[in-house]
């Protein structure tokens, strides 16, 4: 069966996004528009969409050849498949956990949000009431998001090929994408955990920027599971993906 590659598919959606973008840019002048009737604005406008749509393009469409390899087999420390009920078992759990996390760091969003939109409100009655509704909305939009994304990826895991594809640079896990050799990310450790639910936990993380000149590295923790009897495999493909890495469990 030929499984499509969704990455490859969101990139080629940017790279669009900044073909138009181009055009938009020049498309006031070619229409005789003066710049100060709106000419350079509508310009500046499609230079900051192209700059946007240009990073996402070059993003989606490394992690769009790192998929491809993937689905290839090309460099695959294991291939596992999963019954249907381990499938939804296991998103359920997963889904569980990303709502706790995603309304836990909402809830510090907020309190800081609402605490700088009250600050404003004080110190300006007039102006700060502005800002304070602006930062309702932003907690409102946020709450959106905690709500929704969710269940939009225990909705992929559930529909997705009840399959787990695993290499040195990434794996495909019921339908997730997840690279750690790609644009500045590293693994960072990992562990196999043995039990009724036996488990093979990667942990990665790559750079973000908060901000213009502020970066970080964000954690993220890919969870695949491992069929019955696949234990002592898992430690060898732990110890292939982890390396060398500090306190990386053997």
């Amino acid at each position: 069966m030929r499984r499509r590659n969704r990455q490859a598919r969101v990139a080629l959606a940017w790279w669009g996004v900044l073909a138009l973008s181009v055009l938009g840019g020049f498309l006031p002048f070619w229409l005789g528009m003066d710049g100060m009737d709106g000419g350079f604005a509508i310009a500046f406008g499609c230079l900051f969409v192209g700059i946007v749509a240009l990073i996402t393009a070059v993003v989606f469409t490394a992690r769009a050849r790192v998929l491809a390899r993937l689905l290839a087999g090309e460099g695959l420390l294991v291939r596992w498949a999963y019954a249907r009920e381990d499938q939804q078992e296991q998103a359920t759990q997963e889904a569980a956990e990303e709502r706790k996390a995603s309304w836990g760091l909402l809830l510090v969003i907020a309190v800081f949000a609402l605490l700088i939109g009250g600050g404003f409100w004080i110190a300006d009655p007039e102006a700060g009431r502005l800002v304070f509704f602006v930062m309702v909305g932003v907690v409102a939009l946020l709450s959106v998001v905690a709500a929704g994304a969710p269940r939009y990826r225990e909705a992929r895991r559930r529909c997705a090929e009840p399959l787990a594809l695993v290499s040195r640079e990434g794996a495909y896990v019921l339908g997730m994408l997840h690279t750690w050799r790609l644009l500045g990310a590293r693994v960072e450790g990992g562990d196999v955990k043995r039990g009724r639910r036996p488990t093979l936990s990667i942990e990665y993380s790559a750079p973000v920027v908060y901000g213009r000149f502020f970066f970080t590295r964000q954690a993220y923790v890919v969870a695949i599971p491992i069929p019955r009897g696949e234990e002592e495999r898992a430690e060898e493909v732990l110890r292939e993906v982890v390396g060398d890495v500090d306190g990386a469990a053997r």
